[in-house]
């Protein structure tokens, strides 16, 4: 059986998901951002054997008394404290003498580091670490705190009877909660009250810890001064914590953690492509609106084609041409291109009708950049196929004039002239024949003026009626051109809604692409969830109460 993939795995896949849809214009940069801050750093990674130490980490506000919890543990001054140290500027590690890390990550600077060994067998599962004070006011003490963080098994969350609502600390605490499990000790508890337990229990309850371990510690110096109190069960705890169960079922939480980090983030980004049915609403809204700017274009462009027909049937034309700069010797042909498509008004009319689809996504909750990107590579040809429209359609208008009944007439008329002239002059001199073999035989008179002026007029009149009927029939070279033109264009109206329609299409599918590959994230985080115990399965009483609830 194929192994789960790892956090980091999932989120280099997501990562590169999400290059990719912040490349098209699908996310934004914010939301790349956001996985490219996404941590999946672990306590492991700071080890080169998977067997290691429990990773225990003192975190508080100046003047809590971590260093002195650590000094106190120690039995000796491994960090220091007060006076010589007024806020925490290095992070202090206390281990056996055995445990090497060998994996110091880069943004964790080894000047900044200061490590003690010690040779107590019995603390040599445990990696103690003093962090610095993540209320200092250098930016930079508070950054080596936060690069730490990922690094940690157990946090003990120091704090004081005055400084236990520190609101830094406790911002990081509501952001790391189901991270780490956690300790919580109120130090200087000799200047507390058992009402202020009481009240941080509450505080706690509120981050999601049902029955939180809270521990009292009187760290003075004076050791007769001092006040009972819980640090030999803050010992008794962390060694029944430092076994290697313990540490694979920390490590197993803090990958669902990252998981779900991940997880909420790719939610989010799913939710920020709007809706499945958007995308159709915005194709049937652009087509509204493609229709109705074509007819608030109409009256406007009637001038425009009518000037155009009058010119082309004028010169001759039986074509048009793009115009091109580098062409000058077309300037007629680019001039009635010009009149056509490059007139201002007409072609911010279109090119505002194609902005459009990019305003209606983004009313609809969709992505408009890729909208936007996607028609302004389409809008230089928007006059092509306008122009590729309207000139094959006016060549074949000009080639073939008038409507089918108008051309069979225009034939028909075309063959009457000459036929019925023909027909006529043939009856007129099969009558001279006639009259006259009858004449010479006396069985009757020659023909006389009368016939000849009667016989020419009939001629005449076989000819004209259907010349006149031809001229009248001949369709006008104008209006063909004019109806050419009309359909032209209105073909390549059609045509560019459809082409625009296709792309929005286009869009639609690679939206739907990136979706499912977003949910097949999804689902490798789920897969890999469901073999993670929760909380109520952790088989360690303390353990249980020292993770946040979901």
């Amino acid at each position: 059986m194929a192994s789960n993939p790892s956090s980091s795995n999932l989120l280099q896949q997501a990562r590169q998901w999400a290059s990719q849809a912040a490349e098209a214009g699908w996310l934004t940069q914010n939301q790349l951002q956001r996985l490219k801050q996404l941590e999946t750093a672990s306590p492991e990674d700071l080890f080169a054997s998977s067997a290691r130490p429990l990773v225990v980490a003192f975190f508080g506000g100046t003047g809590v008394g971590k260093s002195t919890l650590l000094n106190r543990l120690a039995g000796e001054p491994i960090a220091k404290t007060g006076v010589e140290r007024p806020t925490s500027r290095e992070v202090t590690l206390f281990a056996h003498e055995s445990v090497k890390i060998e994996r110091l990550p880069s943004d964790m600077p080894l000047e900044k580091v200061n490590t003690a060994h010690h040779r107590n067998h019995n603390r040599k599962d445990i990696l103690w670490i003093d962090m610095p004070d993540i209320d200092s006011v250098e930016h930079a003490n508070r950054e080596l705190a936060l690069a730490w963080l990922p690094h940690i098994d157990i946090l003990i969350y120091v704090v004081s009877p005055e400084r236990y609502r520190d609101d830094r600390g406790w911002e990081i605490l509501l952001e790391n909660a189901r991270d780490h499990a956690w300790l919580f000790v109120m130090n200087h508890w000799d200047q507390g009250v058992e009402e202020q337990i009481d009240d941080f229990a509450a505080q706690l309850k509120q981050a999601g810890f049902q029955n939180p371990i809270i521990l009292r510690c009187d760290s003075r110096e004076d050791i007769t001064a001092r006040k009972p109190d819980d640090f030999g069960k803050l010992e008794e705890i962390l060694t029944a914590l430092a076994n290697s169960h313990t540490i694979s079922q920390l490590q197993a939480r803090g990958e669902q953690a990252h998981r779900q980090a991940l997880k909420q983030i790719l939610q989010e980004t799913q939710s920020a492509l709007g809706e499945s049915e958007a995308f159709q609403t915005l194709i049937q809204r652009w087509r509204q609106h493609w229709r109705q700017t074509l007819e608030e274009l109409a009256p406007g462009l009637q001038w425009p084609l009518q000037a155009l027909a009058k010119e082309v049937t004028a010169k001759g034309q039986k074509r048009l041409k793009r115009q091109k700069p580098s062409d000058p010797e077309d300037n007629d042909e680019s001039q009635l291109t010009q009149s056509l498509m490059m007139d201002v008004w007409v072609q911010k009319r279109l090119e505002d009708a194609l902005d459009q689809a990019a305003l209606e996504a983004e009313s609809l909750g969709l992505p408009a950049e890729p909208v936007r990107k996607a028609l302004k590579d389409y809008k230089p040809k928007l006059a092509d196929t306008l122009v590729d429209k309207a000139q094959k359609s006016l060549r074949l208008a000009l080639a073939n004039p008038g409507n089918r009944l108008q051309r069979f007439a225009l034939k028909l008329t075309g063959i009457l002239r000459i036929l019925l002239p023909l027909a006529a002059s043939g009856w007129a001199g099969y009558q001279v024949v006639m009259r006259y073999y009858q004449g010479y035989l006396g069985e009757g008179e020659y023909l006389g003026l009368d016939f000849a002026i009667h016989s020419g007029l009939l001629i005449l009149l076989a000819w004209l009626i259907p010349h006149l009927l031809h001229r009248l029939l001949q369709p006008s070279l104008e209006k063909t051109a004019l109806r050419g033109l009309k359909n032209g264009l209105d073909a390549g109206f059609e045509q560019v809604e459809e082409e625009v329609t296709g792309v929005l299409e286009n869009l639609q599918q690679r939206r739907q692409q990136i979706l499912n590959q977003a949910q097949a994230l999804i689902e490798q985080i789920d897969k890999a969830d469901n073999q993670t115990p929760p909380t109520e399965t952790l088989n360690n009483t303390y353990l249980k109460r020292m993770v946040a609830a979901k």
